[in-house]
C-alpha cells in the first residue's frame, strides 16, 4: 500500500474559508437587496397615501364649491387624528387668468425624510354662480 492514499479525504480549513467568503458575500449581496426592495415599498406607501390625501383635499374644495384666492397650509391631524403626523399641506387657490369665474386649486403634500418629498395636484374650479361682468 501506498503511504500518500491511506489519509482521509476531505477539505482543507482553507478550501473551507474561501467557500465561506464566497457564500458571505453572496448573501451581503441578497441582503442588499431585500433592503433595497424594502425602501421601495415604503416609498410607495407613502407616494400612495400622499396621492389620497391630495384628492381629499381636491375633494374639500370643491365641497366648498368656489374657495376663496390665497394659500393655506396644515397638517392632517384636525381630520384624521394619530393617522399621517409625517404628512403636511399646502393648498394655494389663484384665479385661473383666463376666465373670472373659474379658480385653479393646488395642493401640495410634503412627506418623507424632513418633508423633502412632494406630491401635488391640481384642479380647477368653476362658480356655480354667475360672475359679474365688468366692462
Amino acid at each position: 500500500m501506498n503511504p500518500r492514499h491511506d489519509h482521509a479525504r476531505g477539505f482543507t480549513l482553507l478550501e473551507v474559508m474561501v467557500a465561506m467568503a464566497i457564500l458571505g458575500i453572496a448573501l451581503m449581496g441578497l441582503l442588499g437587496l431585500q433592503h433595497q426592495s424594502l425602501q421601495s415599498v415604503i416609498r410607495s406607501q407613502d407616494m400612495t397615501q400622499a396621492s389620497m390625501l391630495a384628492q381629499t383635499m381636491i375633494t374639500q374644495a370643491e365641497i366648498d364649491r368656489f374657495p376663496d384666492v390665497g394659500a393655506t397650509h396644515g397638517d392632517f391631524q384636525a381630520v384624521f387624528p394619530g393617522k399621517y403626523r409625517n404628512f403636511r399641506w399646502e393648498e394655494v387657490v389663484s384665479p385661473s387668468g383666463v376666465f373670472p369665474d373659474v379658480r385653479k386649486v393646488k395642493v401640495v403634500i410634503f412627506y418623507g425624510p424632513n418633508m423633502r418629498r412632494t406630491y401635488s395636484l391640481t384642479e380647477f374650479l368653476h362658480s356655480p354662480l354667475p360672475v359679474p361682468i365688468t366692462q
